[in-house]
């Protein structure tokens, strides 16, 4: 046995190694199946991890986009409103000038008599006929009035203190904005 362990070739040696280079091969392709899977992972990992950085960047790409657009789109809208406004402001006012001059013109015509007042009716009617509170409210309301004060160059100036109502009201006389002052 010493002769055989010492490495002379002995038949069960001969069938091992004509088995030998069949079973090196078949663990080669094994090996080579292994190294070829791990590959073919690692590989399709790559491709997924390239996949996903590409679809994050085409949807960036994408939104950026998106957004680019929607921001144009306000623009357009923005500016089209305001051409838009323009031109009617243009057209409307125009019209509106000419449509007032005219209503102001028939105006004038017919309530002509009340600019012929003279001066001292004017002044009678002030001073003898309207309380203070009713004068203030005679010139916020009557257009020709006011433009008389201008003409006039008087000044009407309200006396209001926090008290006047109370004063007012205890004295009998209605404030000129009661209930009873519009009946």
């Amino acid at each position: 046995m010493d002769r055989g362990a010492a490495g002379e070739p002995t038949a069960k040696r001969a069938k091992k190694d004509k088995e030998d280079p069949l079973v090196r091969r078949r663990e080669e392709l094994a090996l080579g199946f292994a190294n070829a899977r791990a590959k073919g992972k690692e590989l399709g990992e790559r491709m997924v991890r390239e996949a996903k950085l590409k679809r994050k960047r085409l949807r960036r790409k994408a939104k950026k986009k998106g957004k680019r657009m929607v921001r144009e789109a306000k623009e357009r809208a923005i500016l089209e409103s305001d051409r838009t406004l323009s031109e009617a402001r243009l057209s409307f006012g125009q019209e509106l000038r000419s449509v007032c001059a005219e209503l102001e013109a028939k105006n004038e015509d017919r309530l002509s008599h009340f600019r012929r007042l003279p001066s001292e009716l004017w002044k009678k009617i002030v001073d003898e006929h309207l309380h203070h509170n009713d004068l203030f409210a005679l010139t916020m309301t009557c257009r020709f009035f006011r433009e008389k004060q201008k003409d006039l160059g008087w000044k009407v100036e309200t006396n209001w203190n926090e008290y006047r109502l109370i004063d007012l009201l205890e004295s009998g006389r209605m404030v000129s904005h009661s209930l009873g002052w519009f009946q």
